[in-house]
C-alpha cells in the first residue's frame, strides 16, 4: 500500500487523501474548522475505499462462472473471514490531479479471479464532495462484483455526538457476523428515521434502505447529508468499541455482506452487481454539509 498524501482543497473544504482512502475532510464552517474524519493507521482506522466486494466472505468461499475459488488470503486484519475486497492494500497510481480532485487506479488482483481494474474520483465542489468508483472488467467472462465505501467519522467534532437518519426497509439479521437470509425490521429502523446516537460497541450491522434515500449525520456545528448512486441501496453501521470508541463507521455500499454466497443460494435483494467483458460500471457517494 502506497502512503503518499495528496490534498485537494476548495474555499470551504479541505481533503487529504492517504494511499486511496481519505485521511481528512476538514470543512470550514464560521471561521472554523472542522475534521468530520477519524483516522488511526494502527487500528485500520481510515476511510478507505471496498471492491470488487464489500465487508465479509463467509470461509472466503467464491463461486462464479470460472469455478470455486478461495478468497481467504485477503484478510488484512486477520479476521475469520476475508473482508472488504483486495484494493484496501494496493498500490494506487494517479491518474490526474487537480487543486480541487484527484483520480486514482489500481488493478484488481490476486486471490480475486478477474482481471481487471478500479479508478477512484474525488473532487470538491462548493459545499460537497463527491467520491466515483469505476470498475472495468477486462477479463473474457461476466464479472460479479460490490462496491463502496467505509469512512470513519468522529462522534464529536464540538460539542456533543452525532445522531445519524436514515430510511431502512430492513435488517440483514446474522449468526456470527455473517446473514443468515432472514430480513427483519428491528425497533431500531424506526429509530433511525427520526435520528439516533448509537453506543459504542453496540452495531456491527447491515441495513437495506430506500432507494434514493439519504443518510444524514448530524453534529450541532454541521450536518453532512449523503447521497449516492441508487446502486448503493445497503448501509453498514458499525460502532465501535473502545480503544476506538469515539469513532462511528457509516458505510454506502452496493450490497449486503456475503453478496455472493446469498445470491448462489438464490437470496433476493442481495445488490450482487455484474459487469460484462471490455465494460465498466460505476457507483458514486456525495456528501453535502450545511
Amino acid at each position: 500500500m502506497n502512503t503518499e498524501i495528496h490534498k485537494i482543497k476548495n474555499d470551504l473544504a479541505e481533503v487529504e487523501i492517504y494511499g486511496s482512502a481519505m485521511k481528512s475532510l476538514k470543512i470550514f464552517k464560521d471561521s472554523r474548522e472542522y475534521n468530520v474524519l477519524g483516522f488511526d493507521e494502527q487500528k485500520h482506522a481510515f476511510s478507505f475505499i471496498m471492491a470488487p466486494w464489500v465487508n465479509r466472505i463467509k470461509d472466503g468461499k467464491f463461486s462464479c462462472a470460472k469455478g470455486d475459488f478461495d478468497l481467504s488470503s485477503s484478510n488484512p486484519f486477520g479476521i475469520p473471514h476475508p473482508i472488504h475486497g483486495t484494493v484496501l492494500t494496493a498500490n494506487w497510481k494517479v491518474i490526474h490531479k487537480s487543486s480541487h480532485s484527484i483520480s486514482i487506479s489500481t488493478d484488481l488482483r490476486s486471490p480475486w479471479p478477474y482481471s481487471g481494474s478500479v479508478l477512484s474520483k474525488v473532487s470538491l465542489n462548493d459545499n460537497s464532495i463527491k467520491q466515483e468508483l469505476i470498475i472495468k472488467n477486462e477479463d473474457e467472462h461476466i464479472m460479479p462484483f460490490s462496491m463502496g465505501w467505509h469512512p470513519w467519522f468522529n462522534r464529536k467534532i464540538g460539542s456533543d455526538e452525532l445522531s445519524l437518519i436514515f430510511n431502512g426497509n430492513y435488517l440483514w439479521k446474522t449468526e456470527e457476523q455473517i446473514p443468515n437470509s432472514e430480513k427483519i425490521r428491528p425497533p431500531l429502523l424506526d429509530q433511525a428515521a427520526r435520528g439516533f446516537s448509537p453506543k459504542p460497541g453496540t452495531l456491527d450491522d447491515c441495513y437495506r434502505i430506500t432507494d434514493n434515500s439519504s443518510v444524514s449525520l448530524c453534529w450541532p456545528e454541521l450536518t453532512l447529508e449523503m447521497n449516492s448512486s441508487q446502486e448503493c441501496g445497503h448501509l453498514v453501521v458499525y460502532t465501535p468499541p473502545e480503544p476506538l470508541a469515539n469513532l462511528i463507521c457509516v458505510e454506502p455500499q452496493t450490497s449486503a455482506v456475503n453478496c455472493f454466497q446469498l445470491h448462489e443460494k438464490s437470496v433476493s435483494d442481495t445488490g450482487i452487481l455484474f459487469v460484462e467483458p471490455d465494460h465498466d460500471y460505476s457507483i458514486f457517494t456525495e456528501w453535502f454539509w450545511v
